[in-house]
């Protein structure tokens, strides 16, 4: 993982990129792709591995950034990968962390697991397929999403947002 700023610190954020779904083809001899994911949050840089001639692919893994800027989004690509080329561009996304973020600053500790603490809908300026739900489960905030690729004529993206506290900061 990459190292972040300067900035401070406030929060870890584990992504799990869950799956990809009907991403678009960019290998046309074969009719398929060879798909990963980048997630950028201002310097750091950090990627899935490739999921070989699949177009619904299956990661199912974390990846986790520093959060010095909770306003910020995280950028979200889906590349091809190419032997002899450079890797082709499946689509892009943002992730809006203020949603979580806001969240994780609630006094929860009495609550239910799988309470829903907010409800986040698709509207035009944002990349949701579909609702979004920023909930507390198994004693953490935690938020669904599938984002909907931009830039691409197809392809959804399924990730997990889980807000990670790091000892010593207050929100």
């Amino acid at each position: 993982m990459a190292s972040a700023s300067k900035e401070e610190v406030i929060r870890k954020l584990n992504v799990r990129v869950v799956r990809g779904n009907n991403l678009a083809i960019a290998d046309p001899l074969t009719h398929t792709s060879d798909p990963y994911v980048v997630l950028q949050y201002g310097a750091q840089k950090v990627k899935t591995s490739v999921q070989k001639k699949n177009p619904n692919p299956v990661w199912n893994e974390v990846l986790q950034l520093s959060v010095t800027n909770a306003t910020k989004p995280v950028h979200l690509e889906v590349f091809d990968e190419d032997k002899f080329t450079a890797d082709d561009s499946m689509g892009v996304a943002e992730i809006n962390i203020t949603d979580i973020y806001d969240a994780a600053k609630l006094d929860l500790k009495h609550a239910t697991d799988g309470t829903r603490i907010k409800t986040i809908y698709p509207v035009g300026v944002n990349y949701l397929g579909g609702e979004s739900h920023v909930q507390w489960k198994d004693g953490k905030v935690v938020q669904d999403l599938i984002l909907k690729l931009k830039k691409v004529e197809s392809g959804l993206i399924v990730v997990q947002l889980e807000w990670v506290h790091v000892p010593g900061v207050k929100l």
